[in-house]
């Protein structure tokens, strides 16, 4: 018989380095150059610490008061050299080749028509009713600076056509200022609260 194990994250005081099993610690992102600043402006509306470490690497802790700087994190750290050269032909060639184009734009209106079957990482929110907070302020408070770099796609609510769950909510954000892939594709992330009673 197969022993069930509680996630030490649901025990009350424990912290996720007291978890000995494997899980998912960080996410390594970049962002274009000068645009660091950003990054920190995205994570917070998202509703996430920033650390700013003077060195390579800019600290975005999921959790806003976090301190962990292994565990529950993501890092951004500027693009290389060698990515931006590609990324600038891709750019031109998304604006010159209209094959590629078309398929581009197939490719986004997917993420925006079904976006849980494309690539994205997940943000879990602690309530529907923060989650739902965190929405208005995407909605209506973003500083000037990535208002349009960050929107709102799709959300999904309990009984919704689309929703996987009548336990869950799912919204999806994309943004350009920073991503773990390509940046001329932009960032795909999943906002998520789980109705646990």
């Amino acid at each position: 018989m197969a022993k069930t194990m509680k996630a030490p994250i649901a025990m009350k005081g424990a912290q996720l380095v007291d978890f000995k099993g494997r899980m998912l610690n960080h996410i390594e992102m970049i962002y274009r150059p000068g645009e660091r600043s950003l990054v920190g402006k995205v994570f917070q509306a998202l509703g996430c610490g920033v650390i700013e470490t003077g060195g390579t690497y800019l600290l975005l802790p999921i959790g806003p008061g976090e301190t962990d700087s292994l565990n529950n994190i993501a890092y951004a750290s500027e693009v290389t050299k060698e990515q931006w050269a590609f990324e600038q032909e891709l750019a031109k060639q998304l604006k010159t080749n209209p094959a590629l184009s078309a398929a581009y734009k197939g490719y986004d209106q997917k993420f925006r028509k079904e976006p849980q079957l494309t690539t994205h990482f997940g943000i879990r929110y602690p309530s529907f009713a923060k989650l739902e907070a965190q929405l208005q302020h995407i909605r209506t408070g973003l500083p000037p600076e990535i208002r349009g770099r960050l929107e709102i796609c799709s959300v999904f609510r309990p009984g919704d056509p689309g929703s996987l769950s009548n336990t869950i909510i799912q919204a999806f954000v994309k943004t350009d200022v920073v991503v773990a892939g390509l940046l001329t594709l932009g960032q795909h992330i999943e906002l998520q609260a789980q109705q646990l009673e």
